[in-house]
């Protein structure tokens, strides 16, 4: 008697859960880490549906994706949901006590480095710092003139308009100098400094 594959073993079945479950990092707070239960999810929706598919209405590939769009919707819905949910938040103006007892505003209590550790950022130390200033420097040094200039001021914050405005060139001119700024950062591999 041959064996008979479980619609779960399917390769198309395994490849849509596992495809779908990665397509959906980064929204509603999913994160990488968060994939293999959400393929379970995914493919435990399929096993429960299961019962009702009815190969004469439909092949099996369609009605797989059918449930894993249908429970991936869900998914993403219900976890929005939780991310509103504001009865677990505060304001940053909250007054607060202190364990001295005094009175202050939630906000003084976090120290620059709840941001940090929240995304899991490491701040450079001061060395590192230093190093990046003096690379920064010395890549924007060796730059034309005229790409130096565009350089300096957007890193004074000036929009490409305003650029273009006060050099009396069309905007596309400034993206174009700027493409070229990224790439000689590149090259001296300051891309994510840019």
């Amino acid at each position: 008697m041959a064996h008979v594959p479980h619609p779960s073993d399917d390769p198309f079945v395994r490849n849509l859960v596992r495809r779908k479950a990665r397509q959906v990092v980064g929204r509603a707070g999913i994160r990488p880490g968060d994939v293999p239960d959400i393929e379970q999810d995914l493919l435990v929706a399929f096993l429960q549906r299961l019962p009702a598919f009815n190969p004469r209405r439909a092949n099996l590939h369609a009605f797989a994706t059918v449930v894993v769009n249908h429970r991936l919707a869900n998914l993403l819905r219900d976890r929005r949901a939780l991310k509103r949910d504001h009865s677990n938040t505060a304001s940053l103006s909250a007054p607060i006590r202190t364990k001295d007892r005094s009175l202050v505003e939630l906000v003084e209590t976090v120290g620059e480095g709840a941001q940090d550790a929240r995304t899991g950022r490491q701040p450079p130390t001061a060395e590192e710092a230093s190093d990046l200033a003096l690379s920064v420097a010395e890549a924007q040094a060796v730059l034309p003139d005229r790409l130096r200039a565009v350089a300096e001021r957007l890193k004074m914050g000036d929009s490409i308009t305003r650029i273009a405005a006060d050099l009396g060139v069309p905007r596309t001119t400034v993206q174009h100098w700027i493409k070229q700024i990224r790439r000689r950062f590149e090259r001296a591999g300051l891309e994510d400094y840019l």
